[in-house]
């Protein structure tokens, strides 16, 4: 092997060094970028139902608004079901859908504010 061609191979490897360090720093710019994003969104829906768990009181069908309710845990919904509750007795939050989904499913809410949320069925 001559000098320059070992002058050929360590520029090479080098170069190669270079770009590859220059594309993890644009990799942990990117992930610094989309963590202050996802900071913001908690932040900005902190107050509100999306991405939380929910169950369909009226049927919501593509166009037209429904209502939801929040699901509780799995002890708060057994004793929801022991006493019978009536629907006036909890809160509940208009919602849209993009396909039909009955009455009594469990929806996640993926947007929306308090005047309509968009939510898909589990």
């Amino acid at each position: 092997m001559t000098a320059t061609e070992a002058t050929r191979i360590l520029t090479l490897l080098f170069e190669s060094l270079g770009a590859l360090g220059l594309l993890a720093l644009l990799l942990y710019l990117l992930r610094i970028f989309l963590e202050k994003r996802a900071r913001a969104s908690i932040k900005r829906h902190s107050g509100s139902l999306v991405g939380k768990r929910a169950m369909v009181l009226n049927d919501l069908r593509p166009g037209l608004r429904g209502s939801i309710r929040l699901l509780g845990t799995p002890d708060e919904e057994s004793e929801r079901a022991i006493r019978k509750d009536t629907q006036e007795d909890y809160e509940s939050f208009p919602a849209l859908a993009e396909e039909l989904i009955s009455r009594g499913r469990v929806v996640r809410v993926t947007g929306g504010d308090e005047d309509g949320y968009l939510v898909r069925p589990l």
